[in-house]
Order: structure tokens, then sequence, then C-alpha cells
């Protein structure tokens, strides 16, 4: 069942010299639970740490920091559109991520993923612009069109109104990793949204 909040032991931690990490120790989790004081009140924001994807759920990814428990929800796996955080990660596997929030009153730790990476969309315009056609790749079919990720973190909604289909429906004409050429017709930083066309004409 999914967990909301942090499991019953912690770790003592050193920081690493010269770099905004910290390594957890098993051996320190098990000396009790009055570790979890000392944690929550050395652990700070920006801090990067390691883990192991315990348990995955619609909302987000737990990950186990050795003793303590931390969350990455959904909106901070990835820059990109995610639909499910097993598309993302997997269960035992181990991650590196930052830490966003500690809230030691609700013995909770948020954490992120995708602040490991370059956002893609803040530089998004010295790289693309109207009009340009670029490969992409098909990630969702949906009744109302595609989805389609130029580059990771990247994604635009192709309409189906930007579409040549004839008499087919969208899911039988593309398909889920399809490798296609689309016109940029918007791009909005801001809201992180790309409008795309396969009208490479503009007809």
């Amino acid at each position: 069942p999914p967990r909301s909040t942090l499991f019953p032991y912690t770790t003592l931690f050193r920081s690493v010299p010269g770099e905004s990490r910290v390594v957890f120790s098993e051996r320190a989790a098990r000396a009790g639970a009055g570790r979890r004081a000392q944690l929550f009140s050395h652990l700070r924001p920006g801090e990067i740490v390691s883990g192991e994807v315990t348990n995955i759920t619609d909302f987000g990814v737990f990950i186990d920091l050795g003793g303590v428990e931390g969350l990455i929800h959904i909106s901070e796996l990835s820059w990109g559109r995610v639909i499910h955080p097993a598309h993302v990660v997997q269960l035992g596997q181990r991650v590196e991520v930052q830490v966003i929030d500690i809230l030691p009153e609700r013995c909770r730790i948020a954490l992120s993923l995708k602040r490991l990476q370059m956002n893609p969309w803040e530089s998004v315009q010295l790289r693309y612009a109207v009009n340009d056609i670029v490969p992409a790749t098909i990630t969702t079919v949906v009744s109302y069109g595609v989805f389609a990720r130029l580059e990771e973190g990247l994604e635009g909604l192709v309409h189906v109104s930007e579409m040549s289909l004839g008499a087919l429906p969208v899911r039988e004409a593309y398909k889920d990793g399809q490798k296609v050429n689309v016109r940029i017709l918007h791009i909005d930083p801001a809201h992180q949204r790309l409008g795309l066309s396969l009208k490479l004409d503009g007809n």
C-alpha cells in the first residue's frame, strides 16, 4: 500500500568534503530511532543523496535513503510529461536525488530526480524556432492527437487538426514509439508547452 510517512528508523550521515552530498550508513540506521532527530536537524534542501526505489505509486516514488524513506512526487521525476512513475524508474533501482524539502514535524522528506538534470525548457528557444521541421518520437496516442518528444524532457502535442488522416482514426494511423517529422507551431517555455504539426507544408 502507498506509504505517506517515513518509516521507523533513520541514519547518521556525513557530508562528502567539497560536495553537497550525503552518505547514509545502514549501520548507523540500526543504532536507534533517536538518530532521526539528528538527521532532520542536519539534512538541508539542495543536498544530493542516493537511495533505492522501494515503492512506485500513481503519485510518485518512495526512496529508501538507508532507513528513512523520502518521496519523489510524480511532478519531480522528469522535466517532461510522465504518464506513470514506473516509466521512469524501476523497483530496486539505485538513484541519486536532490532534497527539496524537509518536514521534521511530519517526518517527511521531499526529493527530486529532475533537478539533477538541466531544465531543457530554459534553453528551448535557443535550439528550436517556430516553423522548424524536426525529428520526433511519438510517446502517446490519444483520441484528439499524439504527444511527440523532440528530446528528453521536451514533448509537445500534435492535435488531430494538424494531421492528414483521411478516414483513419488517430489510434490506427500512429503508434507509440513511431518516428516522425513535425513542424513547430508555437513554443511556450513558461508553461512548458509545444504545439506541433504533422502537416509539414503548413497546409
